[in-house]
């Protein structure tokens, strides 16, 4: 096509033609990293946050998938698959300990409810577990949580990948393909219906690989990562999107940070954390106060 297109043109026309095309296709994937303009910079990616050096997070081979931030120990807990653990390490990367998760399946996801109180997700079964950890918890039988299911189980590795607790709206859950979120409200809470549009929430982007509450102390907001995008994105509770950000470095951000994005967490600060496989950790820092 394009020795085609340059035997018919001039030199000059032809090289100023190619050059219109490749700035065309880098705004286009600048467009990804700049945040949406909402007039609230509380929310914007760009405006707040400082993208740190990708981690590895030593002792762990791979499949590194969902993450949560405890506040009580100051620490990052994520989970794996194949096998079945949960790992705790510090915010800096540094590896705590390991947590079998014996007669679970495909574990993906992991929140912080309160105090050593988590739940877990397993992407195929579509199931959530209720799980305790302490100082001595070295291992979390299946038979001994409370688990319920939220759809039924597939063969598929296209489904739940993330999920957020929130105490004031109840339970959000994200899934790959097709990119949707969809929310569970608490049981004796007034929000049942009022978040039906988050299910058809729309990007330009085709999968949903995490997803993290972000609250300010006065109004709570999601954080959705992209892995094929490589992008994380800010909406609030009815779908709409207030801020992106791509997760890349160079020209345009565009060489991505993480080969795999899957989990993230904020912690207290504001500060967020993104984990990916196989053992990969992203800091990106929080430049003003969150409160």
């Amino acid at each position: 096509m394009f020795s085609n297109l340059k035997n018919s043109l001039s030199p000059v026309l032809f090289i100023a033609l190619l050059i219109a095309t490749i700035m065309s296709g880098f705004f286009w994937l600048n467009t990804i990293s700049s945040a949406n303009s909402t007039g609230d910079r509380q929310w914007d990616l760009q405006h707040n946050y400082q993208i740190g050096k990708t981690l590895t997070i030593e002792e762990i081979e791979d499949n590194l998938s969902g993450l949560t931030f405890h506040p009580p120990s100051g620490n990052l807990y994520a989970v794996r698959n194949n096998p079945e653990q949960i790992v705790v390490f510090t915010t800096a990367g540094k590896l705590l300990r390991k947590i079998d998760l014996l007669g679970f399946s495909d574990t993906e996801s992991i929140d912080h409810i309160a105090d050593n109180r988590f739940i877990i997700g397993e992407e195929r079964l579509h199931t959530i577990s209720f799980i305790q950890i302490d100082e001595t918890t070295e291992a979390i039988h299946y038979s001994d949580v409370d688990t319920i299911a939220v759809a039924a189980a597939e063969k598929t590795n296209k489904g739940l990948e993330g999920l957020a607790f929130s105490h004031q709206h109840g339970l959000f859950l994200v899934y790959e393909e097709p990119a949707q979120i969809r929310h569970f409200a608490l049981e004796a809470s007034n929000d049942n219906g009022q978040f039906d549009a988050i299910k058809h929430v729309q990007f330009d982007i085709d999968d949903f690989s995490g997803l993290a509450l972000l609250d300010d102390g006065k109004q709570q907001k999601l954080l959705v990562l992209s892995d094929e995008s490589n992008s994380l994105h800010v909406i609030d509770l009815a779908g709409r999107e207030l801020s992106r950000l791509r997760l890349g470095s160079g020209p345009f951000n565009f060489w991505p940070k993480l080969k795999q994005p899957e989990g993230i967490a904020v912690d207290t600060q504001g500060n967020i954390y993104i984990v990916g496989e196989p053992n990969q950790l992203l800091v990106l820092s929080r430049k003003t106060p969150m409160l």
